[in-house]
Order: C-alpha cells, then structure tokens, then sequence
C-alpha cells in the first residue's frame, strides 16, 4: 500500500513515462516551430537542395538528432506546398483562380500556362499514368502565401500543413517505436515525414499497409513530396499485375509502398531466383507498418506459403524407365564376369608368396 501510494505520488508530481515522452518531443516541436518562417521564404528548388544538404551534414558526422529539428521543418513546408497548395492547378479540384488577390492572378496565371505546357514525364502509379506539369513546375511564393491567407486552416484539398502531434507520430515512427493514431488524424502525413527522416540516415523505406488500394491511393497522394524533396518513391502490386521488371524499379526507390502479403511473397520468390540480379528485394532497413496489431499479430498467424512452378511428370518416368534398364543391364553383364573376378585373388595370392 505504501509503494502504490508514493507510486502515485509521484506520477502526480512528475507524470508518468508517456507524459514525460511527450514533453521531449514538444520541445523539439517548439524548435521546428521556430524555423517555420525561415523555411517558408525558401523556393522550390532551395527546399529540395536541402536533403542533399542534410545528408552531408550526417556522412560528415553530424549527429541526426541536431539535423532533425530543420528536417522535420523543411519536411512540413514541403508537405504543405505539394500536397496541399499545388492542388490549386490541379485540374481535378477546379480552383478557381478570381479568388485570390488581384495582385497575384496574373502570376497565377503565368505559372499555370508552364504547367499546360510542360511535357508529362515519368510514370505515376502501376497504371502507366504520366506525371503531368502541374506536377513539376516551380510555384512562386507569393502564391504560396496567398492560398495560405484564403485558407488558414489545414484543410485538404488546398493545405495539408502537418500539425504538431502529426510531427510527433513522425518523429515517434522514425525512432522505430509505436505510435497510436486514430482514423482521421493524418497517418498518411505522419509515415512520410519518419521515412523522410529515415532517407537521410541513408535508409530505404518501406510502409506497410493492409490493401493494394490503400497502397497505391497513398503513394499517389504523398508522391509530390517526395518529389519535391528529391526523393522516389514507388509502390508494389500482386505478381500476376505487376511484372518483375516494373518490382525491381520500385524496390530501388528511396521509398517503397506495398502490402505485408506482398513483401512477404516477394522475399520468398527471391529466395528461390537461381540468380542475384532476378531478385527484386535488395534492402530491408526501415518499415512503417500501418495497423501493425493487424499485420503482426492476426495476419501473422496464416504462413505464407508459395512453391516452385510445377513440372511434366511423364518425361521423368520415361528417363527413370530407361535408367533402371541401363542398370539391369550392366548388371547382369558383371553378373556374368563375377566367377572369373573371384578366380583372381588365389593366383595374385601365390604371385605374392602367400
């Protein structure tokens, strides 16, 4: 009784683990926080310099820890640009462009004349579909801050600014622990920020989630991210949609979406490949699992189960037919010469003065 009660006492005063987890990382919220209005005057093309920046900053023997604040910060203003603001010109959301202010729709205008007349290039999904040019151009800031006046709230389809617990959820997921979110809260937002993490220690990413719809839905919704961050990032399918060649170019991505099954029967395909450059799977660093009570613990107790392709029995029984005449065969002809192989022992025996 006494033990509970300074137990108690003391979760009181100090709070317990998980309240003392949280208060470290939202004090590295408060430096992201702190670096926003710096990396919001970065352009496109700045914003993307900076992974390479952040990576040689760890190969030279920069702790990650102290390159994660301005990480996570360029990792939110990206996520808020490409995901959220870029939908203005994508055609599919039917922005209307009188909205913003006078000062800035003629710029608007110019920027999406680039668009329509930029080549599609590259490949979006499994379905061969291009990555159009509202894609790939650069957007001037003073757009981005007049779509962030019309919409303060992150909101999509026009902002998508991760909130601070969704930093968090990313920070947690980097850190390879468990991080529980709930249906609405953005764990499409929050896996991309940890492999973005990840990616700059060098790590390829896989995120794990239930169904190829889920799959390829969040790749193509979070794939101007990693676009715009200098990073590829690709989605697996089931064999019979997907051929090898197309698997093998999504595995070499920095980032990879698919389902456990797949993984899974892409790992036990590869071990049984006759050659090294067949495989598909080369690095296996750093998951995401989403529903990992799901994945881990129901699903993981149905095995999973793949065998050879099956071969024509009646040619080996012809081989095997003609194998066991050859053998009757050489053995009746030594059968034959056994009476003279054992007169042989008694001359040699006396040649050697037995």
């Amino acid at each position: 009784m006494v033990i509970a009660f300074v137990s108690k006492s003391f979760t009181k005063v100090f709070g317990s683990r998980n309240d003392r987890l949280l208060k470290a990382y939202q004090k590295r919220v408060a430096q992201v926080n702190a670096l926003e209005a710096k990396i919001r005057q970065y352009t496109d093309a700045q914003l993307r310099e900076q992974t390479d920046l952040f990576r040689q900053r760890i190969k030279q023997g920069e702790k990650p820890a102290t390159v994660l604040p301005e990480a996570l910060a360029v990792a939110r203003e990206a996520m808020d640009r490409s995901v959220g603001v870029r939908n203005i010109f994508n055609p599919a959301y039917k922005f209307d462009p009188a909205t913003l202010p006078a000062q800035v729709q003629g710029l608007y205008q110019e920027t999406k004349a680039k668009m329509d007349a930029a080549a599609p290039s590259g490949v979006l999904g499994s379905g061969k579909v291009p990555v159009l040019g509202w894609m790939q151009e650069e957007i001037p800031l003073p757009i981005y801050e007049a779509v962030r006046q019309l919409y303060p709230l992150s909101k999509p389809p026009f902002r998508a600014r991760p909130f601070d617990v969704q930093l968090i959820g990313g920070m947690v997921l980097h850190e390879g622990k468990i991080s529980e979110m709930k249906t609405g809260e953005g764990k499409t937002i929050v896996a991309p920020l940890a492999c973005y993490l990840s990616c700059l220690e060098g790590l390829h990413g896989h995120v794990v989630t239930v169904n190829d719809y889920l799959v390829q839905r969040d790749r193509d919704w979070v794939f101007p991210f990693y676009h715009w961050l200098g990073l590829s990032v690709g989605a697996i399918h089931p064999f019979h949609v997907q051929p090898p060649e197309e698997k093998q170019q999504a595995y070499q991505c920095d980032v990879v979406y698919g389902t456990n099954s797949e993984f899974g029967f892409d790992y036990l395909r590869d071990n049984m490949k006759l050659s090294v450059s067949e495989q598909v799977q080369r690095r296996r660093e750093f998951a995401i699992i989403d529903e990992v009570d799901s994945i881990l613990i129901d699903e993981a107790r149905t095995p999973l189960i793949i065998s050879g392709p099956a071969h024509e029995d009646v040619p080996r029984y012809e081989l095997a037919d003609q194998l066991a005449r050859h053998f009757d065969a050489e053995a009746a002809r030594l059968g034959y010469r056994q009476p003279e192989s054992h007169r042989c022992p008694a001359p040699a025996q006396r040649v050697e003065g037995d």
